[in-house]
């Protein structure tokens, strides 16, 4: 065999060792980055559960202080105060846990990582919600005030609740393990994000709240009612974290 020929053979065969070795490098840095995606899903998810027990909580706490089962109302208080306390817990613990501080060591800090910021501002804003949430004191409303500002408290938490659901769905529509249904789960995750959406402009806006405004309870007179739509403010810049991410 002529030099020409050997050189020719050798370039082949390191080619053949070399394109696998390749090819494994892509594989492996897709990988990588498949990893960080699916680590941050979970990191949402869980964060989302959180704010699912507080609105939970929430609900039942005014539920309770409605005074209407007497034998269970003080339970219903108590319980709700706890899976509020506990809520909290969880979203703490997904925001400063050894997976979020793992994922920042491996690049993925919210200074370097536009995804990780989202994170980081989805949680605080969540621990600013649940703030409100466990600073809000009826005081000496008259029943039918509070009644009505229950409600409308209960439909916030609800409004919340469906577009953290809405947002899980579009996580795991996102994760593509389901072939064509992944698709579907995705448009109704992000349905919900928007129905949520306009509940709390209906409740903003709805009768009952102009209503009362009208005979001054109103955000500048009322500290009730200005916690309300700080409530409301709060769960749609939530709201919008979760249309962008």
């Amino acid at each position: 065999m002529g030099t020409k020929a050997k050189m020719f053979l050798g370039v082949m065969v390191l080619a053949l060792v070399l394109m696998p070795l390749a090819s494994i490098t892509q594989a492996d840095m897709k990988g990588h980055e498949g990893d960080a995606e699916m680590k941050m899903h979970h990191v949402h998810i869980v964060m989302n559960h959180g704010l699912g027990m507080v609105t939970e909580g929430s609900t039942m706490v005014m539920l309770g202080e409605m005074n209407m089962a007497s034998g269970i109302d003080a339970m219903t208080v108590d319980h709700g105060k706890q899976m509020i306390k506990d809520g909290k817990g969880v979203v703490q613990r997904a925001l400063s846990g050894d997976e979020m501080m793992g994922m920042h060591k491996e690049g993925q800090s919210p200074d370097k990582n536009p995804a990780m910021k989202d994170t980081h501002d989805l949680g605080e804003g969540i621990l600013k919600y649940i703030g409100l949430v466990e600073g809000m004191k009826m005081g000496s409303m008259d029943k039918n005030m509070m009644m009505e500002m229950h409600h409308q408290h209960i439909m916030i938490n609800h409004a919340l609740e469906m577009a953290a659901e809405g947002s899980n769905l579009v996580m795991l529509g996102d994760m593509d393990m389901a072939g064509a249904v992944d698709d579907y789960t995705v448009e109704h995750g992000k349905m919900m994000i928007k129905n949520a959406k306009g509940l709390l402009g209906e409740v903003t806006g709805g009768k009952a709240m102009t209503d009362m405004h009208k005979m001054g309870t109103t955000p500048k007179d009322d500290p009730m009612m200005k916690s309300t739509h700080d409530l409301i403010e709060r769960a749609l810049k939530i709201i919008d974290l979760y249309e962008k991410m």
